[in-house]
């Protein structure tokens, strides 16, 4: 009995095409699409079809073959305006040809109709479409919902993959003007609180009940801070815990809550998302101490509180200190947990806290800081740390981001040779994209601070965000060209205490409508960066913003003064300006969001809660 292997003409086929050259191998491949079925393998006479036409100096008689046998795939399956194109780009080689024409009276097309371009966009996958939006910004995939098309699904999955739930009311900071503001528009805000409330609510119950809509949740921030002890949180508490089990792919976690929150939060994500990669914490009403539990995969870490105790958080650092790769900790009366953390694995180190004598801060970032590319300090400077960054000069070879804020001096140090040797050592670190420096300016002579701490800017080529104090003995005229040409994010620290000149040059110059070049601002102007798209000042009274914007920084499409931000709109009619100010909670919830798509990224600091 003889037996037949399928195969082995699969092999034969394969042995005889590989001999053959391209041309040849076209006619091979044109004859078997002629056998194939035209239901059910559209894929594959696409692909066929598709390298065909790729082959260089390939026939015309075959182009005109191939494109055919695709138009009468593609009427097969619907798709009548792209099988049209196939026809007429035959007609175009070939006008006489009879199996178009008996397609065109089969399909009752009339001639002018092949002509007709696509009336439709092409006619993309959902995966290539959300690959696409991807790329687009919060505030465009908003738009997207509004399209009647996949777009508007595939928008709303990637949108609703970070949520965040407001369960307490936002109160803004105190101040005459706020309290004025609070009196005009208090129905305003409770109308604003309640539809967040109603919104967390209807979130929260979509998760409950929709394990799809929950499984595309990848971030959730919770804003729960309660000012207000005669409203209890225990209904809203109770469908937060319920709904977190559900989130089975969730990766990243803020909270901002109280004792009666944080803990039993943390156990229920603990207990049903144990894949957390990112948590951040800011602790608030005097919680005493915090248990943390150890995520296995946990990669990103911030707290943030005033009174908890460092105990358990440095036992749960201790006990991570393997996987963590970027580290925040706010706390102005924490040390540096150096004997808690590797930070040879870090990425990323933010730290706001307590230099005292004693602390190995410095050197151990300086001499073990070989990954990292982000680093922000912050406090109370008690230790004299030039000597390290003297040492270890060439230390943290990936540096990207840089900052560096003292807020006070212990009364016994004196280090004058801090600001040169910082200057020197990021004078050859050419790559650096942001670099921040801000100091007290009644104790700049302390730790050497003047106008040579602006000296090493020039050379910071690639320079994209600057921060930094204003010193004393700078000029207007320079200050400006100092700034590298690539700054597109400028804030500057300015105390009326510190520089008399630019107290004249933001009270008074700004408040004149005829100026003239020896003015300040218009010296400080002509200097500015042309890419300047953001500037902020610091501790200095403004009585115009606008009065800012027309006479020394005319490019910039957004202003912060301390904590107020403006839009700057331009007429297109006139080129006259406008500013538009922030409402509270734009401005500290959607920051990222609004400086992103006004051009103005670079104003965010690249640290451990950006994605």
């Amino acid at each position: 009995m003889s037996l037949f292997n399928p195969r082995i003409l699969d092999a034969s086929i394969r042995d005889v095409t590989a001999n053959l050259n391209d041309t040849q191998k076209t006619d091979v491949l044109l004859h078997a699409l002629q056998h194939l079925p035209i239901q059910g393998c559209r894929t594959t006479m696409e692909n066929a079809v598709q390298s065909l036409l790729q082959v260089p100096n390939l026939p015309t008689a075959s182009i005109s073959r191939a494109l055919l046998l695709r138009a009468k795939g593609r009427l097969a399956a619907g798709y009548r305006t792209s099988a049209q194109q196939d026809l007429h780009s035959v007609l175009t080689v070939d006008p006489e040809n009879q199996d178009v024409k008996a397609i065109i009276q089969s399909q009752h097309l009339r001639p002018e109709m092949l002509l007709r371009e696509p009336d439709c966009p092409p006619r993309f996958s959902p995966e290539v479409w959300r690959e696409i939006a991807l790329f687009l910004p919060k505030r465009d995939l908003k738009s997207l919902l509004l399209v009647p098309n996949a777009l508007s699904r595939i928008a709303s999955q990637l949108l609703f993959r970070e949520i965040d739930l407001h369960l307490t009311a936002s109160v803004e900071p105190s101040g005459i003007e706020d309290r004025v503001r609070l009196v005009q528009g208090a129905s305003v805000d409770q109308d604003i609180d309640a539809w967040h409330y109603q919104r967390s609510a209807d979130i929260l119950t979509r998760i409950l009940v929709d394990p799809h809509f929950a499984g595309h949740i990848r971030s959730l921030s919770i804003f729960a801070v309660s000012y207000d002890d005669t409203q209890p949180l225990t209904f809203q508490i109770g469908m937060l815990m319920n709904a977190l089990p559900k989130l089975s792919n969730l990766r990243k976690l803020h909270c901002s809550g109280n004792n009666e929150l944080i803990p039993r939060m943390l156990q229920t994500v603990h207990a049903y998302n144990p894949r957390l990669q990112r948590l951040s914490l800011v602790v608030a009403n005097h919680i005493v101490d915090i248990n943390v539990p150890v995520f296995k995969h946990l990669t990103h870490f911030a707290i943030s509180s005033d009174d908890v105790s460092s105990l358990s958080v440095h036992a749960f650092l201790a006990q991570s200190r393997d996987v963590l790769r970027s580290l925040s900790i706010n706390n102005p009366h924490w040390r540096f947990p150096a004997e808690a953390i590797s930070v040879h694995h870090l990425t990323q180190i933010e730290f706001n806290g307590c230099f005292s004598a004693d602390t190995q801060v410095f050197s151990e970032i300086l001499a073990n800081g070989d990954q990292l590319e982000s680093l922000m300090l912050s406090g109370t400077l008690e230790c004299t740390p030039s000597s390290l960054f003297r040492k270890y000069r060439t230390a943290l070879p990936f540096l990207r981001h840089f900052s560096l804020t003292i807020t006070a001096l212990h009364r016994h140090v004196v280090d004058r040779e801090l600001c040169p040797t910082i200057s020197e050592f990021l004078r050859e670190r050419t790559q650096l994209r942001t670099y921040h420096l801000l100091v007290p300016p009644s104790e700049a002579r302390r730790i050497g601070f003047d106008a040579s701490a602006w000296g090493v800017l020039p050379v910071l080529s690639k320079l994209s965000s600057l921060s930094i104090t204003y010193p004393r003995d700078l000029s207007p005229s320079l200050a400006g060209w100092l700034v590298p040409r690539t700054v597109q994010a400028l804030t500057l620290d300015v105390s009326p205490a510190v520089t008399e000149d630019l107290v004249s040059f933001m009270n008074v110059c700004l408040l004149r409508s005829c100026m003239s070049l020896s003015d300040p601002v218009q010296q400080l102007r002509t200097g500015m960066p042309p890419l300047l798209r953001y500037i902020g000042i610091t501790h200095m009274p403004i009585r115009s913003v606008l009065s800012v914007v027309e006479h020394g920084f005319p490019n910039v499409r957004v202003v912060r003064i301390d904590g107020s931000v403006w839009t700057v709109i331009r007429s297109e009619e006139d080129g006259s300006l406008e500013v538009e100010q922030w409402p509270y909670r734009r401005a500290k919830y959607h920051a990222a969001e609004w400086l992103e798509s006004l051009e103005c990224a670079e104003a965010i600091w690249k640290g451990v809660n950006r994605p």
